[in-house]
């Protein structure tokens, strides 16, 4: 009787007998905070300069730094902090930093909960109104005195989904924390962010900014190899596969994120191949998943408000492509609304979520002015109803509207 063989035996001692190309696989991952930042003195010093106040014990002033993905905003923010932290630290100046980035988060709870932990205050995951974990928090600062730094990555999806409230009352906290203070540093792709914001946030909110311009292929070229000199063993890859990595990344707007991310997955596909070296034809296999996997990942991760605003383009780009305005996606988006008993948004932020599934390149958003009868955006979805209906085939809340 033949013996049942396992795939995974023949896969893991594959992997065993391949050359090991990777040798600080943690270099060319997303969260990675390089200690060198080329091509970004600048913005290293522009943040550093509105944040050093803290070291006299006065708060700093809010911050807002802008620019589109992958150009370095978050990992800078991390740098200056870990800096300014360090300094603190050596001159025993009592002070807190946080980081919380909006969209893992989640819900404006666990936003409070993360700022609750970060500081030393315990707080249930779950069972507390959200004004009074508020409450809790601004009393133990007040009460410990502590300076706190709060960095809010895609604080736009905090407005886009929840609206600006937690923000006015973030922003207003250090009237009922004195003496000790909050100061926030917002991130944000979103250029237009700021048009998201009452007048009574923006003022407090965007005291200083600080926008990230793209980098250039030639920049990224330089960024990748001080990469691969850390991530790779020597003469695991070929300065053509960095090159193509910089150059394919660099027309699409200096995405140093996806350059970065392109040259991991490169290696990950040339290690499987069992190559001795890393070069383009790699690059170009990773090319290819990334891009399915970007999408894939984009669709099951959003929030479900934006799930149904999607559902709703495509399903009318799919019924009439003429009923392209926001207007009859809204109608649509309503409809959906009612068939899963989710509670319907404004139409002010269902036109935020339509932006923010435009960055993500799975609608196009156009406006089209009809001069004195006003102007409309014309709402064109990127992706198929195939691929939305493999991507929701395991969301409860969704799936149905997807296979009807």
């Amino acid at each position: 009787m033949a013996q049942n063989h396992d795939p995974l035996d023949s896969i893991f001692q594959k992997a065993l007998a391949s050359p090991k190309l990777f040798h600080n696989h943690d270099a060319l991952r997303s969260d990675y905070v390089p200690e060198h930042l080329p091509f970004r003195a600048q913005q290293i010093t522009s943040i550093g300069e509105v944040l050093a106040p803290l070291l006299h014990s006065s708060k700093p002033s809010n911050l807002l730094i802008y620019g589109k993905t992958g150009t370095g905003k978050t990992a800078v923010t991390k740098y200056v902090m870990n800096k300014l932290g360090q300094t603190c630290l050596s001159k025993h100046i009592p002070a807190r930093f946080v980081y919380c980035n909006i969209r893992n988060a989640g819900t404006e709870y666990r936003v409070l909960a993360e700022l609750a932990t970060s500081i030393g205050l315990p707080i249930p995951f779950t069972g507390l109104a959200v004004s009074e974990v508020l409450q809790r928090v601004q009393n133990f600062m007040k009460s410990n005195s502590l300076h706190t730094i709060l960095v809010l990555d895609e604080i736009d999806h905090l407005v886009k989904s929840f609206g600006d409230n937690l923000l006015y009352d973030l922003t207003n906290s250090s009237t009922n924390i004195n003496p000790g203070f909050l100061s926030l540093v917002g991130i944000s792709n979103d250029l237009q962010f700021k048009e998201e914001l009452g007048a009574r946030v923006l003022s407090r909110l965007s005291e200083e900014e600080t926008v990230f311009p793209p980098y250039s292929a030639v920049e990224l070229k330089t960024i990748l190899q001080e990469r691969a000199k850390f991530a790779f063993n020597n003469s695991a890859f070929t300065e053509a596969a960095v090159n193509l990595c910089a150059a394919l990344s660099g027309s699409e707007h200096g995405d140093a994120r996806r350059a970065v991310d392109l040259l991991r997955i490169a290696g990950e596909v040339a290690e499987r191949d069992g190559a001795q070296q890393l070069d383009e034809k790699h690059v170009r296999v990773a090319l290819q998943k990334i891009d399915q996997d970007r999408i894939s990942d984009a669709l099951k991760t959003l929030p479900i408000q934006a799930k149904l605003v999607l559902i709703a383009a495509v399903t009318n780009n799919t019924k009439d492509q003429s009923k392209a305005s926001s207007g009859s996606i809204y109608e649509e988006y309503s409809r959906l609304c009612t068939t899963t008993g989710v509670e319907p948004l404004t139409t002010r932020r269902v036109s935020g979520l339509v932006t923010e599934l435009d960055t993500l390149g799975l609608v196009s958003a156009t406006v089209i002015n009809y001069g004195r009868y006003g102007r409309t955006k014309k709402i064109t979805p990127q992706i198929s109803m195939a691929i939305l209906q493999q991507a929701f085939q395991s969301d409860e809340t969704v799936k149905q509207l997807v296979l009807n």
